[in-house]
C-alpha cells in the first residue's frame, strides 16, 4: 500500500474493508463481547436502579482488554484482506489467541499511559492516544514485544498525530451521532425501555467495536506504506 497517508485513504480503505467482511468481523466482536453482554443482563434486571460505579467502572476495564482482543484477531483479517485474500472466522480467531498476551500487555499500558494523561490534561492525553494508537496492530503483525510496540508505534505516527485526531474524531461522531440518535427514538421513560435502548448501545458498541478495530489496522498498514514502501503482501507474510 503505497500512498500517501491521510484521514480519507484511511476511512475510504476501513469502510471498504468492513463492508466486504461485516458479517465475520461483527460476529467476531459479538461472541468475544459475551462477558459484557451477559454481566449487563445480570446486573440490569426488573429491580435496576441505576448504573453503579463496580459495574461502571468494571465494564470500562472489560472493554479494555475485549478490545484489544478484537484488534488482535481482526488485524488479520484486515491484512489478508489487503492482501487480496478473504480470512475465515476460525484462522482470525487462531491467530488472535496466539498473540492475545502481547496484545493485553499493551492495551494495558496504553490504557494508563492515555488515562494518565488525561488526569494531567485533555491535550496530553489526546497526544498520546494518537502516539500509540496503532501499538497493538503493531504487536499482533510485527511481534516486537510490549514496550517495544509503544516505541514503534510512536515512530509511525510521527508526523501524522494530526490525521489520526482526525480519524478518532471521525470514529467519535459516528458513535456518539448514533448512540444520541437511539436516545431520542427509544423513550427511557419505563423499565422495557431502558432496556431496549441498553441492548441498542450495546449492540452499537459491537459494530462500533469491529469497525474501529479495522481502522486501527488499516491505519496501521497505511502508515507502513507511507513511511517504509510496506506492501500488503509483505505484512501478511508474518502470518505464514
Amino acid at each position: 500500500m503505497n500512498e500517501n497517508f491521510g484521514v480519507g485513504a484511511v476511512m475510504g480503505t476501513s469502510f471498504r474493508v468492513f463492508a466486504r467482511n461485516f458479517i465475520p468481523f461483527v460476529l467476531i466482536a459479538g461472541v468475544l463481547n459475551a462477558p459484557i453482554i451477559v454481566w449487563t443482563m445480570s446486573v440490569f434486571n426488573d429491580n435496576f436502579t441505576g448504573l453503579s460505579s463496580s459495574y461502571t467502572w468494571g465494564t470500562r476495564f472489560l472493554e479494555m482488554v475485549i478490545n484489544a482482543f478484537i484488534t488482535a484477531t481482526i488485524t488479520y483479517g484486515v491484512v489478508k484482506e489487503l492482501q487480496g485474500q478473504r480470512a475465515s472466522i476460525g484462522a482470525c480467531i487462531a491467530n488472535g489467541f496466539k498473540r492475545m498476551l502481547p496484545a493485553l500487555g499493551v492495551a494495558l499500558i496504553t490504557g494508563l499511559a492515555v488515562g494518565g494523561a488525561f488526569i494531567l490534561l485533555i491535550i496530553p492525553g489526546i497526544i498520546v492516544y494518537c502516539m500509540l494508537y496503532v501499538s497493538v496492530p503493531v504487536s499482533v503483525v510485527e511481534q516486537p514485544g510490549v514496550l517495544a510496540s509503544l516505541r514503534r508505534s510512536r515512530e509511525l505516527t510521527a508526523g501524522h498525530k494530526g490525521q489520526v485526531f482526525g480519524i478518532l474524531l471521525l470514529i467519535f461522531i459516528m458513535t456518539f451521532g448514533i448512540t444520541m440518535l437511539l436516545g431520542n427514538v427509544i423513550k427511557l421513560d419505563t423499565m422495557s425501555h431502558i432496556r431496549t435502548y441498553l441492548y441498542a448501545v450495546l449492540g452499537v458498541q459491537i459494530v462500533f467495536g469491529a469497525f474501529g478495530a479495522v481502522v486501527a489496522a488499516v491505519t496501521y498498514t497505511s502508515l507502513r506504506g507511507d513511511k517504509e514502501g510496506t506492501s500488503a503482501n509483505d505484512l501478511a507474510s508474518v502470518f505464514e
